[in-house]
């Protein structure tokens, strides 16, 4: 399930999404100080977190997927917006520098395909962020719209985008307890989660995964041992080369 635009927006809109949508925007600029002269592309609803890169980045995309929206919905899409189908982008390939997907995961069953799609619209050493909901968290109820998306296993989510040619360069859990109506001035909340995100890091709510589109593969683990079967007799004589055998006689 993928909740609308109306929910999204209302939600966003409200005090509930303030400090959760405060700490993510943390994480994503920690990772994404500066996107001067970039294309970015926004794949769900992600115009409260690209906000603040209007001024520097050379363009911002945001895309909404079609069954996000329903036929009322269709006049509040504006300018740098576009809908697409599910799992179709309407951009050539290698078009984009970054690419951020929030509540665009919701529903999508073919998630796979969905990366696909966003590997061939992302330049050559580009990189995505995918904020998704995490199936390892307790808890579900009072995220607002995370709550009605569809929840991945970590190690599921990993082997879905390295099977899709990313290399992920960073993963981190984050929201670690519902904040709602809590200030943003309230600094308790920032503490609790760095502690745990240090100690609990498997028990987050959402997770963060940052990839890179490689032409390349790169190998992975340590290179397999090769065994070579002993080819020695146990008659010292059979071991000698032919000239050998020949003087010994």
């Amino acid at each position: 399930m993928r909740p609308t635009l109306k929910k999204l927006d209302v939600f966003y809109r409200s005090t509930s999404s303030t400090l959760l949508s405060d700490i993510l925007s943390r994480k994503l600029n920690s990772r994404w100080p500066d996107l001067s002269g970039q294309d970015v592309l926004g794949y769900g609803f992600c115009e409260k977190y690209l906000s603040s890169y209007k001024k520097t980045a050379n363009r911002i995309i945001l895309t909404l997927p079609e069954k996000n929206l329903t036929k009322i919905e269709y006049a509040d899409v504006h300018g740098t917006s576009c809908i697409t189908e599910n799992l179709s982008l309407p951009f050539s390939d290698s078009r984009f520098d970054k690419i951020l997907c929030i509540h665009g995961t919701g529903d999508s069953s073919n998630f796979d395909l969905l990366l696909k799609e966003f590997w061939r619209v992302l330049k050559p050493e580009g990189q995505i962020i995918i904020i998704s909901s995490s199936r390892s968290g307790g808890w579900i109820k009072n995220m607002g719209p995370f709550s009605e998306e569809r929840s991945f296993s970590r190690k599921k989510f990993k082997k879905s985008i390295i099977k899709s040619g990313f290399q992920i360069t960073f993963f981190t859990g984050c929201i670690y307890f519902p904040y709602r109506k809590v200030s943003r001035k309230n600094r308790l909340p920032y503490l609790f989660e760095k502690i745990c995100e240090t100690i609990f890091p498997y028990f987050s709510r959402l997770v963060l995964v940052e990839a890179i589109k490689r032409l390349y593969a790169e190998p992975h683990g340590m290179p397999e041992t090769i065994r070579i079967k002993n080819v020695l007799s146990s008659n010292p004589l059979a071991n000698k080369t032919i000239i050998e055998q020949r003087e010994h006689d």
